[in-house]
């Protein structure tokens, strides 16, 4: 699914850009849970709401601020359920390893595979805080109940290493 983004009038007359989440339908309204996107591009944390109606053209429009803490309320539901249904998803996408010093840094999942000639799972990942030239890194891994990654096992032969950047290979194609 395309990535939707829409801009919203600011009270100083400029724009702001803004990455629509999630956009659901009630009797009375439309909404749109949206995160806001900075100059450089990139998108905040935090998500909010609006209302908006559609054009002729299926864009929206006509961006209104949410007027009761009851409507706030039934936001607020839906993005847990949001959350509730497909967070674990995302949180599988990251993990958080030590450094020799201790210090924690934290990971993202580029890629996962299982090699059934060596019974196990792999995962391809980077520090999530390196650009998108940075390093990548493979490990053996065992999943936790909802996917994450639980525990970095060694990559233990030069066939098992072989077998690894074939993947990696065939994956950067």
């Amino acid at each position: 699914m395309d990535e939707q983004y829409f801009k919203v009038s600011l009270e100083d007359g400029s724009e702001q850009l803004c990455k629509v989440v999630f956009t659901f339908d009630t009797d009375d309204f439309s909404y749109v849970l949206y995160s806001i996107v900075d100059e450089d591009g990139n998108e905040s944390e935090e998500i909010t709401a609006l209302r908006y109606e559609v054009d002729e053209d299926g864009k929206m429009t006509h961006f209104t601020p949410l007027e009761t803490e009851e409507e706030w309320d039934m936001v607020e539901e839906v993005l847990n359920t949001l959350i509730a249904e497909f967070g674990d998803e995302d949180e599988a996408d990251y993990f958080t390893i030590s450094d020799e010093n201790g210090e924690e840094i934290e990971c993202e999942v580029l890629h996962r595979f299982e090699l059934k000639d060596f019974n196990k799972s792999y995962i391809l990942y980077t520090f999530a805080d390196q650009d998108e030239d940075g390093e990548i890194f493979a490990a053996a891994y065992i999943a936790g109940e909802n996917g994450e990654v639980e525990e970095l096992l060694p990559i233990e032969s030069d066939e098992e290493w072989a077998k690894v950047e074939k993947e990696l290979e065939f994956i950067n194609q």
